[in-house]
């Protein structure tokens, strides 16, 4: 099992680096860890089920994963922000595959919020446009893994990909705006202070959408529900085992709301 969150800053506004980091298309571009994704269904505008193949490292086997994502806009501090989160599922269309390891994640991803003035003279941030990432990951990468693997994806892979990211992302038109989830914000209209809201809107993307497939859950709960508390939880502890136990209730409306589809 591994645990760990990284904050770091980007030099471009939050809307240009959560459409960068969100967008499961463009991963490869900048992980150097990833080898290939694609996305198994589109199931709204915030949600999709993901898959990842990652390289191998040697002497370990390469490694995969399948993950029901959630995007959303938040409020934080008064000013719109991102969150990106993902959970790994079980689906019959995506089985494990005898030469990879299927990675497990309880919860991985990012929350993108704009960067404060007290922030920016504390770092010593010169110009306009910044966004302060923080990155959570807490799951088990199965399989062997010796310790001089997990030192170089640490020290070496882990940076070079951060360093690359935030390289592409200095180049980007900055916007506060995310071109990801402007269908999705005009049909449920700003998210309230401390409060995330999920549409229940099933617009479907011409180019994302998939057959209508089951996916095979577990502990789903029978309908999906607005709540609270989340990100106060996130911003304030920031720990990966409270933001699992939380998250893993979000996944499980998801689940619960795709189950009810398919039964109405």
């Amino acid at each position: 099992p591994f645990c760990f969150r990284i904050v770091f800053y980007a030099p471009t506004s939050p809307g240009t680096a959560f459409d960068l980091l969100a967008n499961i298309l463009r991963r490869p571009e900048w992980d150097e860890l990833t080898e290939s994704t694609r996305i198994i269904e589109h199931l709204g505008p915030g949600d999709a089920i993901h898959y990842i193949k990652a390289k191998p490292v040697w002497p370990t086997s390469a490694r995969d994963s399948l993950l029901l994502s959630h995007l959303a806009a938040v409020q934080v501090n008064g000013a719109r922000a991102y969150l990106n989160v993902s959970k790994s599922i079980v689906d019959d269309r995506v089985p494990e595959i005898s030469d990879l390891v299927r990675m497990e994640a309880g919860i991985a991803g990012q929350l993108i919020t704009r960067v404060t003035e007290e922030e920016r003279r504390a770092m010593g941030l010169a110009g306009e446009h910044w966004c302060k990432v923080v990155q959570i990951a807490d799951g088990d990468l199965k399989g062997w893994i010796p310790k001089s693997v997990i030192k170089f994806i640490a020290t070496q892979a882990l940076p070079r990909s951060l360093k690359k990211v935030c390289q592409q992302l200095a180049v980007l038109p900055p916007s506060s705006e995310s071109a990801i989830l402007r269908p999705a914000t005009a049909l449920s209209g700003d998210v309230s202070t401390d409060l995330i809201k999920t549409t229940s809107s099933d617009v479907i993307s011409p180019i994302l959408a998939k057959p209508h497939v089951p996916i095979l859950r577990r502990n789903a709960v029978p309908a999906r529900s607005r709540w609270t508390m989340w990100l106060r939880v996130l911003m304030r502890y920031a720990t990966p085992a409270v933001v699992a136990a939380i998250t893993t209730l979000v996944f499980q409306m998801i689940l619960g709301r795709r189950a009810a589809r398919r039964m109405s």
